[in-house]
């Protein structure tokens, strides 16, 4: 399920990144950039706090019953931990809990990490795409074959790639990083 996205979000990455060379105006080229930078806080920072929440209802449900007043606070502490304070407090969502069908399905636990992964992972491979060029385009080519039977650790090898190490992840949030410095350039 992590893999499940790589070639939908890659090549969304690969034309966004192309759209906003060609962008004829500021204008444009930011409403490109904001675009994809809210969307990316949606996948990694929101799915993030859901993550939070999920973790600590887990833990706590095995010692204790949960009142809707524990599970608001538990949302609402998930939130501020993972939005930092880059969300105003008068626009965090306590009531998260109730609207996220996923939470109430056993089978759908941490239902939302492989978008968080995917759209990282697509990231990561777009670095590796930056720095090798053409010569990437094969083992993408072989990865994409192997989503669907093999293990992520073992798609991203195929591609010279080990996720487990901290330098891709870096790489991968490195070209979000990019598009925010330029954002905030533009905004100036």
């Amino acid at each position: 399920m992590p893999v499940a996205e790589t070639a939908s979000t890659f090549n969304e990455t690969i034309i966004m990144q192309a759209a906003m060379k060609r962008s004829s105006t500021k204008e444009e080229k930011l409403m490109l950039i904001e675009s994809t930078l809210s969307d990316l806080n949606q996948v990694v920072v929101d799915i993030y706090s859901r993550y939070l929440f999920e973790t600590e209802v887990f833990d706590r449900r095995n010692k204790e019953f949960l009142f809707p007043s524990d599970l608001e606070d538990i949302m609402l502490r998930a939130q501020k931990q993972a939005y930092g304070d880059g969300l105003d407090p008068e626009c965090l969502h306590p009531y998260m809990w109730i609207c996220k069908g996923h939470y109430y399905s056993a089978d759908l636990n941490f239902y939302n990490f492989p978008y968080a992964f995917g759209a990282l992972f697509a990231r990561g491979l777009y670095a590796a795409y930056q720095k090798e060029g053409e010569s990437f385009v094969p083992k993408y080519r072989e990865l994409l074959k192997a989503t669907t039977v093999k293990t992520v650790e073992d798609v991203a090898k195929m591609a010279d790639i080990d996720i487990t190490k901290e330098a891709f992840w870096l790489d991968s949030l490195g070209v979000v990083s990019a598009m925010i410095d330029e954002f905030m350039e533009l905004t100036k």
